[in-house]
């Protein structure tokens, strides 16, 4: 194929859209629509003539499937016989357990090391024998998380978590770090590996590219809409998507968020996020600080709920549903496993079941009081995310960050002297405005904690639990009644809050129940007589986590009696008497006598129902009271030999799925080391001792300098920074970022007509609809592409042939830091297999492990295809939510928001008084940029002695022509060795933003520091409700204990 076949396609020149155009607003009103003027090739014209920054008809419309891909879906179609799975969280045993009993198909869990949940209790090495014999025993499977980037000197580390997991029979490694997904292939082949959220897979060559490393599974990321997710399943058939279905939404694309590291040395991307998207932020429009009211939590998104689209899940293809969680407690798996183990079973049946059937109002109810981060009585905190679309106006309320509970009312009178407070309950509503019948009964009654919220949740609030209950005629309440009073009186223990605090208008929360938060682990399902199983092969667990067995019985006089189990799996488990059966010489034994001494079963994994599911047709041969009947076993004979049977069960279930012994590499050799000798080797082309010295902490300093200068490149997002970087006869390429596609190919082309090469980038992130924009950057005719996109990258491998036909050019390829290149592994597979002439690596990375890993290449390798970011504004964010969106208008999307994002500046302010600025792409996906910018400065001389690191990068954001000046000369001086890298930093330090602010600018993330470990890290949301709600039932305790005895009932009380 060639160039102009690729670009041949009307895409490359965008079609008319979105007509008719009204009148844009003034400043940052909140309107319906804005215009926007440009002169660029790159808009699109309206029916005046006006011309449009963003263009969705750039990359708008996949690629129609072709017909192997119709072939690949209808055999998906008929081959999808298999119920998605159920997949829960497990942070500690409690956990875990609560997944099993409600049903869960699935469970995610960690070890102590290398996963995303750095701060929950997870499990050892040790114990993990145990955990997946507790969930082989009872049907279950085990996934290990393995969903960080992983350096060098961890990879030894890795085999042995590897090794531990295939040994152990894990059924999957959930991995984020792609030279990881290698390892784990080729140290257990036969394991099967999962890509992570972290890999921020988001279309369908996102898909594939996972699955050309080695996953058979993907989990998309938590941004994509039903449809979206549906042609992900369509066009990638050879892996399998599971997409997250309940949890927290991180307000970043996973795998793509700075903030942590930019802020606290602690990244995300090695589990330890520090939720920065949880802080409060102020807005700032155009220089000027806008009122928000309660609106702090601009980055906070509500959490994600999607029972009630399990149907329209099933039908997009999604093989497995999955419960965000690992730092929760025990209830909130208990009761979401419960909820979606209910759905998924109802939806598998009925496509058509109603909403109500597949969420009632009390299982929501019950789901917002275990954990939802609530804004008021119109949302709930649980949200559809963006599987229904965008839908800005719900997604972020911006309230509150953490756990309300569900809406009681708001505050009418405070009697502080009397220690009561009154509140009007109303009818509330979820987030799709439908009215919540729930509340219509009342939602309090003695015993039940609240808390008084006054629209500042980081101030200490007041709350505790409820002593006395009076309705609106001033009637006590008993205890055991819910009170559905329209104004209700609330009373608390003595001096246990400070009622000045509390004011009419404040929200109240129900944080907690005493009717039994933890009803859900140990919820039994009542059977009736249809739902019984009648053979093996059709039953299936029950609610309480116990699979249902078949249980059969047969023998002969004169030979042992056998019990057979047979379990919904395909497994059976035997066992004979010791004894042969004999001749009754008293009471013979008949089937109530065999059932009662069997039993259900208690105790083990497995359910026997004696009535349905005991079969001895086998043993008493005859319908009626003959002489054949008339046999007999000792009772002890008979258990002994069922221990035997359940025991040979539990052996099978155990061994099912493991990875056998044979099908690892041998453990004689290290295969990290192995393989991260080979990778050096190819680069250096015979064997070196570097190899295994450069993955220690500290290089040996000899000193390699090639001949070629370092060389200095400028990323521009302004054509002004680009005019202006033209005039610096020093660069030899220019590097154009044009979030908004505007104005880009008149970009490319005055930076090669300044004698220079022009690079392009391209987003961090594709969706579904977004799969042809690969056409319009090849239109341009850059001389490279900065492909920051997984997806991305293996489409334009396809692309691009190996050798180009006579005449024809086609750019090169080059990764950025988003690729997430952590160490020589996953380095090695970039620029080898993905064909690339140059990658960034991670920001991760501190300056030491950077020398090291560009160390291990031979000087000419590292010199001429690693390139550092030297200088930039961290991207902290990646959101698919937009905030001008949100705040700047009523709509929803691009269609009906009126475009604020083309007009204004905006900024949002730290409670450090730091501005980081917020741009669109042309997919209203938000970049938040860190205020202050970091330097790599000091670095540099030993990246260039020691790493033989010559390609050097340096990022503008909104700098003007003056700042970008001075940013030039500084640098091109440091890299000549003209000036210190102390000056540098002086100069660096003075360097103002757009509004004429100085944010400053330090080392960042190529800090070298310990990363922290858990014991200093914060407390999980678990471990916090646990303590605090010990805390205040023992005060509770103490003060009702002290009171009882003495204090009656009051017969009323006054509004």
């Amino acid at each position: 194929m060639t160039l102009a076949q690729l670009t041949s396609s009307p895409i490359a020149r965008p079609p008319r859209l979105f007509r008719p155009r009204r009148k844009k607003s003034a400043r940052y009103s909140r309107a319906t629509t804005t215009e926007a003027k440009s002169s660029s090739n790159d808009g699109v014209n309206d029916d005046d003539g006006e011309k449009m920054r963003k263009n969705p008809d750039l990359y708008s419309g996949g690629d129609e499937l072709d017909d192997d891909d119709v072939v690949h879906n209808e055999q998906r179609k008929r081959t999808m016989k298999k119920k998605p799975d159920v997949l829960a969280p497990a942070g500690g045993w409690p956990q875990l357990e609560a997944a099993i009993k409600n049903g869960a198909d699935c469970v995610y869990f960690g070890l102590e090391l290398l996963n995303a949940r750095a701060r929950a209790n997870n499990f050892t090495v040790k114990e993990l024998p145990k955990v997946m014999d507790f969930l082989r025993e009872r049907g279950a499977k085990g996934y290990v998380t393995m969903n960080v980037l992983v350096f060098d000197d961890e990879l030894t580390e890795c085999e042995s978590l590897i090794r531990a997991c295939a040994t152990n029979g894990v059924d999957a490694m959930i991995v984020q770090d792609v030279g990881a997904a290698r390892l784990v292939k080729r140290v257990a082949p036969n394991m099967a590996v999962h890509g992570s959220t972290q890999m921020s897979i988001t279309d369908a060559n996102g898909a594939m590219f996972a699955k050309e490393i080695g996953c058979e599974r993907v989990v998309v990321g938590r941004e994509l809409s039903i449809e979206e997710i549906k042609t992900v399943v369509e066009k990638s058939p050879e892996t399998t998507v599971e997409a997250f279905t309940h949890g927290a939404l991180c307000v970043s694309y996973s795998g793509q968020c700075f903030s942590s590291e930019a802020w606290g040395g602690r990244s995300a991307n090695r589990g330890q996020c520090a939720q920065a998207c949880r802080m409060p932020y102020g807005f700032v429009v155009n220089g000027e600080i806008k009122a928000m009211g309660d609106e702090k939590y601009l980055l906070s998104p509500q959490d994600l709920m999607a029972v009630d689209l399990v149907p329209q899940l099933i039908d997009a293809g999604v093989s497995c549903f999955k419960i965000e969680g690992r730092l929760k407690g025990e209830e909130y798996v208990g009761l979401t496993t419960a909820a979606y183990r209910r759905a998924v079973d109802l939806a598998w049946e009925n496509r058509n079941v109603s909403k109500k059937e597949l969420l009632t109002d009390e299982s929501r109810l019950e789901l917002r009081q275990v954990f939802a981060r609530a804004q008021d009585e119109h949302f709930d905190g649980l949200t559809t995310g963006f599987l229904e679309g965008t839908r800005h106006q719900t997604i972020v309320r911006g309230r509150n960050p953490r756990h309300r509970g569900v809406f009681a009312g708001r505050v009418v009178e405070v009697d502080a002297k009397k220690e009561r407070v009154t509140i009007q309950t109303t009818t509330t509503t979820n987030n799709n405005n439908e009215e919540d019948s729930s509340s219509i009964n009342g939602v309090l009654k003695r015993g039940f904690g609240v808390v008084f919220d006054d629209g500042a949740p980081e101030l200490d609030e007041q709350g505790g639990f409820i002593y006395e209950i009076f309705d609106e005629r001033g009637s006590y309440v008993d205890s055991s009644e819910m009170c559905s009073s329209e104004f209700v009186t609330l009373a608390f223990a003595r001096n246990s809050m400070d009622y000045q605090k509390i004011r009419p208008g404040n929200i109240v929360w129900r944080t907690s129940t005493t009717s039994g938060e933890k009803k859900a682990q140990h919820r039994k399902k009542e059977k009736s007589e249809e739902e019984v199983v009648a053979t093996a092969s059709s039953a299936s667990p029950s609610a309480d986590g116990r699979d249902d067995v078949v249980c059969i019985v047969s023998g002969s006089r004169d030979a042992p009696l056998k019990i057979a189990l047979y379990d919904s799996l395909g497994n059976v488990g035997e066992a004979m008497t010791s004894v042969h059966i004999s001749e009754a010489k008293k009471q013979p034994i008949d089937f109530q006598s065999i059932a009662k001494t069997i039993g259900e079963l208690g105790g083990t994994p497995f359910f026997l129902d004696d009535e349905k599911n005991i079969d001895c047709k086998k043993l008493f041969f005859s319908e009626t009271e003959t002489d054949e009947n008339n046999i007999f076993v000792p009772a002890g004979e008979i258990k002994k030999a069922r221990r035997e049977a359940v025991e040979m069960l539990l052996e099978k279930r155990r061994n099912m799925g493991a990875v056998k012994a044979e099908a690892m590499a041998s453990d004689d050799v290290s295969v990290s080391d192995q393989m991260y000798k080979n990778e050096i080797e190819k680069w250096w082309g015979t064997p070196t001792a570097i190899a295994s010295k450069t993955r220690e902490k500290n290089v040996p300093t000899t000193k390699s300098s090639p001949d070629d200068e370092p060389k200095l490149t400028v990323l521009c997002r302004t054509m002004e920074q680009v005019e202006t970087c033209c005039a610096f006869d020093f660069l030899d390429e220019i590097q154009a970022d044009f979030l908004e596609v505007h104005g880009l190919r008149d970009a490319v082309k005055k930076i090669q007509e300044a004698g220079k090469k022009a690079v392009v980038a391209t987003p961090r992130v594709l969706k579904p609809d977004e799969e042809k924009l690969w056409r319009f950057y090849l239109s341009l005719n850059a001389d490279a592409l900065l492909v920051r996109s997984a997806g991305l990258l293996r489409k334009l491998n396809e692309l691009i042939p190996e050798k180009a036909e006579e005449g024809k050019t086609y750019p090169r390829l080059r990764g950025d830091f988003s690729l997430n290149a952590a160490n020589v592994l996953t380095t090695s597979t970039f620029l080898e297999r993905f064909n690339l002439e140059r990658l960034a690596l991670t920001h991760d990375l501190n300056a030491r492990q950077i020398r090291n890993l560009a160390a291990a290449l031979p000087p000419q390798t590292a010199a001429s295809k690693i390139e550092i970011i030297l200088h930039c504004h961290l991207p902290i964010f990646h959101t698919e939510h937009c905030v001008f969106c949100r705040f700047l208008s009523d709509g929803n999307s691009y269609k009906d928001c009126g475009h604020p994002c083309e007009t204004n500046d905006a900024r949002l302010r730290d409670s450090n008084g730091k501005d980081h600025l917020v741009l669109a792409d042309m997919g209203c996906r938000n970049t938040v940029f860190n205020a202050e910018a970091q330097s790599g400065a000091m670095f540099v001389q030993d990246w260039i002695n020691i790493g033989n690191i010559k390609n050097y990068r340096i990022e503008l954001v909104d700098t003007d022509k003056n700042e970008t000046v001075l940013l030039l000369h500084t640098y091109e001086k440091l890299l000549r060795g003209e000036i210190s890298s102390r000056d540098a930093y002086e100069q660096l330090r003075k360097v103002k933003d757009k509004n004429g602010n100085v944010q400053g600018c330090n080392v960042g993330s190529f800090a070298v520091r310990e990363e922290k470990s858990r014991d200093g890290m914060k407390k999980t949301a678990a471990e916090i409700k646990l303590n605090n709600q010990e805390k205040k039932k023992k005060r509770y305790t103490n003060n009702t204990n002290k009171d009882n005895s003495s204090k009656k009932p009051s017969s009323s009380v006054s509004r």
